[in-house]
């Protein structure tokens, strides 16, 4: 029995699906099969009741839940502890821009902190969401902090391009995008936007380097419309100022609108997601790899501190 076997556990046994599992787990539905016969046929007992439309735990997998989750946890709390002994090294890092929004710089820095002073270094390197995957795709990068951005209703991400059925992703963190209108706008009044009512708005957009600008247009043409692009940018200071000056409506994410200028996040029906993800190749996911150890502290952070 290794880590991984109870960390497919408990994923299936929480999404209710081998199918939905592997989505999360980024690896193929075969393999966390027999990764789950290999753990039945360790423990002697059978973990699922397999059914054609519904998948249940069986009493023995009931009771192994507990234990599994308990396990990891304990583990995951040991690697943080043991990392002060550590012989340290370099983590090549590529990341989205607003770290500090998303909360990663808390743990980036807390991480350095369990070591001996200057023995473990974080390099950061920044860029679009999909250029730091590409960065960890070519070995740039040892670990990437991007944002999936997806359109639920079309059933599509700015990941799907990528083959990344040799890493371990994980989400840390969830939002939304919401339309950014000036104070006085006409969607202040509403609960929510429709997709429908941005088909005469003059729209301000992050430029093409960025994922969502594709996915908005998009999802416009999927419905219908032509969407009337007034003006892009990659900042997103200069956005909400044009915002607030009255020159447009953009769309941001929750925590990455919060901002001082004079303008309100309205909720968009049918919204695209974006989940701060975490990518690292599998080989590094090992109990003494200072990549996999950083891994495992940044998720710890983020379940101890989700919600917050």
């Amino acid at each position: 029995m290794h880590t991984d076997q109870l960390e497919y556990f408990v994923a299936i046994a929480e999404q209710g699906s081998f199918t939905e599992a592997s989505y999360e787990l980024s690896i193929s539905q075969s393999s966390l099969s027999k990764q789950i016969n290999k753990l039945e046929e360790e423990l002697n007992v059978k973990l699922f009741v397999r059914g054609r439309r519904q998948l249940m735990l069986t009493d023995a997998g009931r009771d192994f839940l507990v234990y599994a989750r308990d396990a990891l946890r304990n583990y995951r709390n040991i690697c943080a502890e043991l990392l002060k002994y550590s012989s340290g090294g370099t983590i090549h890092i590529g990341s989205v821009d607003h770290m500090g929004k998303v909360g990663l710089t808390t743990p980036m820095a807390s991480f350095i902190d369990k070591f001996p002073e200057n023995s473990v270094h974080l390099e950061v390197e920044r860029s679009s969401a999909r250029q730091v995957v590409e960065w960890l795709l070519e070995g740039r990068a040892d670990i990437c902090f991007t944002a999936r951005i997806a359109d639920g209703v079309r059933g599509v991400s700015n990941l799907d391009v990528y083959d990344l059925s040799d890493y371990c992703c994980s989400t840390l963190l969830h939002d939304e995008y919401y339309v950014i209108v000036p104070e006085e706008h006409e969607f202040c009044q509403r609960e929510y936007v429709d997709w429908e009512d941005l088909r005469e708005e003059r729209l301000m957009l992050l430029d093409r380097q960025h994922s969502v600008n594709a996915l908005i247009r998009e999802a416009m043409i999927s419905r219908g419309m032509t969407p009337h692009v007034t003006f892009e940018c990659n900042q997103t200071d200069a956005l909400l100022r044009m915002v607030a000056d009255g020159f447009g409506i953009t769309f941001l994410s929750g925590r990455i609108a919060a901002s001082e200028y004079e303008v309100r996040r309205i909720p968009l029906r049918q919204s695209l997601s974006r989940d701060t993800y975490m990518i690292v190749p599998q080989e590094h996911m090992q109990e003494n790899d200072l990549t996999g150890q950083f891994a495992h502290y940044v998720e710890k952070f983020y379940e101890k501190n989700a919600g917050k």
